[in-house]
């Protein structure tokens, strides 16, 4: 079942790729019809994930599509996920990810409106980051990893953000998901204007299951109270900046 599953798994993407690349070719040839290759790509992506979906609960029974179903969690209603768990063996309930999608399903996710969630992670100096000390009076703009593949455009825009307004009134922080100190201090290497924190917990660290994080960047906007004002996948100044100074 695992073999199966890996298989499906592959030919999938392989088909997805596939298709995005001839996409590409006709975006470059065809200016003119990118309005309509957007709708194809949007509506290929679409197919795609649904179809990802499917095969994750089909075969939740094996390792790799347990572990695919918690990464498509918050695409399922919680109450078909808690069916679709239920049904497992409890081996499989008990698992490292069939713990975490419970945790998933116990845990009200954090949402606009809501405040932020401190929980215990170190600064990339090795200290214990302190959320009541670190943030207080600030505005923040907590994301949660993907510096690399949000692009030129959104770095910039963070690094013209940090120029632009005091980190006395805004934090920004960056929660990188990573296993030791030393790749954190790698990665705030590469880039010193930010605050980078993580508690190297992965998969069923408090930012993926109460913060309901998957896709990386996924970033929370705060007002000075720390309320969720801006809850987005992807690096959007279109919504940040009407919220901030």
């Amino acid at each position: 079942m695992e073999a199966a599953y890996l298989k499906q798994d592959s030919l999938l993407w392989a088909d997805y790729q596939n298709q995005m690349e001839v996409l590409e070719t006709l975006w470059e040839t065809l200016p003119d019809k990118r309005d309509s290759l957007q709708t194809v790509s949007d509506q290929l992506y679409e197919k795609t994930a649904a179809r990802n979906i499917e095969l994750a609960v089909q075969y939740a029974t094996t390792p790799s599509g347990l572990q695919r179903l918690y990464m498509v969690r918050l695409d399922i209603a919680k109450d078909s996920l808690q069916k679709i768990l239920n049904a497992l063996p409890v081996t499989l309930q008990e698992s490292f990810y069939g713990r975490n999608i419970q945790a998933h399903l116990e845990t009200e996710q954090i949402e606009k409106g809501d405040s932020v969630f401190p929980f215990p992670c170190l600064r990339d100096d090795g200290t214990s980051f302190d959320w009541s000390d670190g943030i207080k009076g600030k505005q923040v703009l907590l994301l949660y990893g993907g510096l690399g593949c949000m692009g030129n455009n959104g770095r910039e825009y963070l690094k013209q953000l940090r120029k632009r307004i005091s980190p006395n009134d805004l934090e920004i922080l960056i929660y990188w998901p990573c296993d030791s100190l030393q790749k954190l201090r790698e990665i705030k290497g590469q880039f010193p204007e930010f605050t980078f924190i993580s508690d190297f917990k992965y998969e069923n660290s408090p930012i993926k299951i109460k913060y309901g994080t998957q896709a990386t960047p996924t970033c929370f906007l705060t007002d000075k109270r720390h309320v969720v004002i801006v809850k987005c996948t992807g690096v959007h100044p279109e919504l940040f900046d009407p919220h901030l100074p």
